[in-house]
């Protein structure tokens, strides 16, 4: 029989976060019929054993290497045979009954081409990334340089947040975060895959501005609530992964804004990486526990300015 949905999570030597949200399913997903896929990526920290023994119902899949993010995604959702797909990221906790509102409301509202619920981070703040407007090379550059976060009560300079925006109530929003999104049966096939030309971040705004084309909604649920731990992956390569975070930005600036828009958040990445990395590496010399953002905005220096990556970053 076909399940109700499909829960597609992709890993990553996370066995401790993965073995938390499949725990916490059951009770999100209440009375729902449905099936666990988990794709892992080569993972080499016994995930894929701690997951067969607990688990012995979900649907494993392991990769003979690291795939990255979108690719394993993808292999997930086209394993999927529920009616309703969820992309659940394994550091994301859903609290009970999340999995199931979202669901509900998405039966009751079929205009809503793209779900989310509301996101909290790991001391129960909402997480902005999701409700928030599409970023901006501008917005890009606040984050990065830190401007964003010491400013944030300045109106309007970081509007792209949404800051005032209520994330207890339950709204068409402009983007949703991909730690968790629910793909109900009217998306047609392609929308209900990620696009591989992002293998790493970004993927959940080109899919939105994809939602948004095909005259979708995407809502948030405010009754929906997960808890978002972030970066359990990221932080076991870190030079890497804000590579793949930047060059996937830029790739969506190119795509969807334009040449002037990707020339423009590569000049204002450039300066980031160039006052940072003078910063980062110069205190590097008295505290070693710089050197890991030293080694970051020289890496995306190197970008910005000579166009070249890492030989062991892929794009």
């Amino acid at each position: 029989m076909q399940p109700e949905i499909s829960v597609v999570i992709v890993s990553w030597n996370v066995r401790e976060h993965v073995l938390a949200c499949l725990r916490a399913l059951p009770a999100a997903l209440e009375d729902i019929t449905s099936e666990v896929v988990v794709v892992d990526n080569a993972s080499d920290d016994g995930t894929e054993e701690a997951v067969r023994v607990r688990f012995p119902n979900v649907r494993l899949v392991v990769n003979d290497r690291n795939l990255f993010y979108t690719a394993a995604a993808n292999r997930g959702l086209a394993l999927a045979r529920g009616r309703y797909a969820l992309l659940l990221n394994p550091d994301v906790i859903p609290h009970p009954g999340s999995i199931a509102r979202l669901v509900r409301y998405a039966e009751a509202h079929p205009e809503a081409g793209l779900l989310g619920p509301r996101i909290f981070d790991a001391a129960g703040r909402d997480d902005w990334r999701t409700g928030r407007h599409y970023p901006t090379p501008w917005s890009e550059f606040l984050d990065w340089s830190g401007l964003g976060r010491w400013f944030s009560s300045v109106p309007g300079l970081v509007k792209n947040r949404r800051l005032t925006y209520d994330r207890g109530s339950t709204s068409a929003v402009p983007l949703l975060s991909g730690a968790c999104l629910l793909f109900p049966p009217q998306l047609s096939s392609p929308l209900r895959q990620l696009n591989p030309d992002y293998p790493m971040y970004g993927e959940d705004i080109d899919l939105c501005r994809r939602v948004d084309r095909a005259g979708f909604e995407k809502v948030l649920v405010a009754a929906a609530r997960v808890t978002h731990i972030g970066g359990a992956s990221s932080r076991q390569q870190p030079v890497i992964a804000a590579l793949m975070a930047v060059l996937a930005m830029n790739r969506y600036f190119r795509q969807w804004e334009g040449r002037d828009a990707a020339g423009l958040h590569r000049a204002l990445m450039g300066l980031t990486g160039l006052i940072k990395t003078v910063f980062f590496c110069s205190g590097s010399l008295i505290d070693a526990r710089w050197r890991r953002g030293c080694a970051i905005y020289r890496a995306v220096l190197q970008w910005a300015v000579l166009n070249r990556v890492g030989h062991d970053v892929v794009v």
